[in-house]
């Protein structure tokens, strides 16, 4: 039975004490040191804060030597999301996810240092945001991004009885950098592409600037899911992970244009009529970025044509529609999104003055590269 040690220095009277406490995983005894609370101490004599000192000291010992508090409630906070957060959403989410969560991990963890998992208030919550944010500028997407990651955290203590509350919820974000524009692909650069790009990239950028599919999604499609005017999405790759997709709304047929089409059944005919559409030498999904990197990337740069990312053709995909007056719930549906804000927000960026003619500009120029390349038409 630990009976600490009670010291007074000047006014100030204080415990010393071993605590059981989680590190790195396992349990160590820590020194702790806490100030006591004399509020009781009938008069100010050395007798009466004294008896008063031992009276606090006892209510501090008391769980540690029942053995009522566990060690995992006393550990950091820093522990506790290294060692237990992190490999829960490993275990839990997808590949992609647990690498977005650890960005965030490398971001906040030098500003965790002393912070007890059960004694950390929204106020220290916002001191680390903010700390996070004199480190570097960052956009305030990040900084949002940063606070979830916390609230996340928090929710898997209260769901394991660690915490009774999340000090996250209400914490305020740093303002940080004002979202740049996104980059999308209009209609001609994507035409542009199509043009000169060799197979099979020409298919992968009609794939993904016409059906807005995500990049993950186009090396999950294998020949089955494609069902003459729709494709289906049944799953996503990324890196040598194939996961289920993004979410439920994202796991719904996409209308498949007469372009796209006529591109895929070209391009069956040179694949095995089987497994992943877009497949590898080893017959596992194909690693796009060694495409981008080998194969396009030099054609579009020897033909000055701007590469902005494999989501710019999602994103273009939905400015073009809106700019061709489909309404907000039908490129909703297209793109997939849970919420309509998204899609808005984010997908629909307003152009100058597109119409019609630009839909029928696409198909002539796709006609005309048939006929000079024998690829796929309108």
């Amino acid at each position: 039975m630990q009976k600490g040690s009670i010291v007074r220095v000047k006014n100030c009277w204080l415990l010393r004490y071993y605590e059981p406490v989680l590190e790195n995983g396992k349990v160590v005894k820590k020194q702790k040191t806490k100030k006591l609370d004399l509020s009781a101490a009938k008069s100010n004599s050395e007798k009466d804060l004294r008896a008063a000192a031992e009276a606090a000291a006892a209510l501090i010992l008391a769980p540690i030597n029942a053995q009522t508090a566990r060690p995992e409630t006393r550990q950091d906070l820093k522990t506790f999301l290294q060692h237990v957060y992190l490999p829960a959403v490993k275990e839990d989410l997808r590949a992609s996810t647990y690498k977005s969560y650890s960005d965030s991990w490398t971001i906040l963890e030098p500003h965790l240092d002393g912070l007890e998992l059960r004694k950390v208030e929204t106020t220290d919550i916002e001191r680390i945001l903010k700390s996070a944010a004199k480190e570097k500028a960052r956009a305030h997407t990040t900084h949002r991004n940063l606070k979830n990651f916390l609230r996340g955290a928090f929710t898997l203590a209260i769901r394991r009885n660690l915490v009774e509350r999340n000090p996250a919820e209400l914490a305020k974000i740093p303002e940080g950098l004002p979202a740049r524009p996104k980059p999308k692909y209009s209609l001609e650069e994507i035409q542009k592409m199509i043009a000169v790009l060799p197979e099979p990239a020409r298919t992968i950028v009609i794939v993904a600037g016409l059906t807005g599919l995500r990049k993950q999604e186009i090396k999950g499609l294998r020949w089955e899911d494609f069902r003459g005017d729709e494709l289906h999405v049944e799953r996503a790759v990324w890196g040598r992970h194939i996961n289920k997709p993004k979410t439920k709304a994202s796991a719904a047929p996409v209308p498949v244009l007469p372009i796209v089409r006529k591109a895929l059944e070209e391009h069956r005919k040179r694949t095995p009529d089987m497994g992943f559409v877009f497949a590898g030498g080893t017959g596992r999904p194909l690693i796009v970025e060694n495409v981008l990197r080998r194969e396009m990337r030099p054609v579009l740069d020897k033909h000055k044509i701007a590469w902005k990312g494999w989501h710019a053709f999602r994103r273009g995909l939905g400015t073009n529609l809106n700019a061709l007056g489909t309404d907000s719930k039908t490129i909703q549906g297209i793109l997939r999104h849970s919420q309509l804000s998204t899609t808005m927000e984010i997908y629909v960026q307003p152009v100058a003055k597109e119409s019609h003619s630009a839909m029928k500009k696409l198909e002539r120029a796709l006609k005309a590269v048939k006929v000079k390349r024998g690829a796929v038409s309108a």
